[in-house]
């Protein structure tokens, strides 16, 4: 039987990350959302970028989550790693994202010293 303290701080880390992904998700990417529609000049850009980093943002929350989760330790919790594979596999478009955003900034980067030559 887990310790009443382990399930505790593992549960205040739990909320933790669930609290981070609302605030993220909530109130910083709209924002990003709005930086990223005047500098792409493309509306349906912006919301394409920051729905993909949203989902990267659910992702690490919900891997955040269920790692507290399994280790306060309490009988038949460690079920919740059957959902392990499908976050990993979701893991793995982060270098894709990540490649999409340079990418996205190289385009711009050339954008603007062509517009100044």
């Amino acid at each position: 039987m887990a310790s009443v303290e382990a399930v505790l701080v593992n549960l205040l880390g739990a909320v933790a990350y669930a609290a981070g992904a609302y605030l993220a998700v909530g109130h910083v990417l709209p924002k990003v959302k709005m930086i990223a529609a005047e500098v792409l000049r493309y509306p349906k850009t912006a919301e394409a970028l920051v729905f993909l980093i949203s989902v990267l943002v659910y992702i690490a929350a919900a891997q955040g989550i269920i790692a507290r989760v399994v280790a306060m330790g309490i009988p038949y919790v460690n079920y919740l790693t059957v959902v392990n594979p499908a976050i990993d596999v979701l893991n793995g478009i982060v270098p894709v994202v990540r490649t999409l955003l340079v990418g996205i900034g190289i385009v711009l980067l050339a954008e603007r010293i062509r517009l100044r030559a």
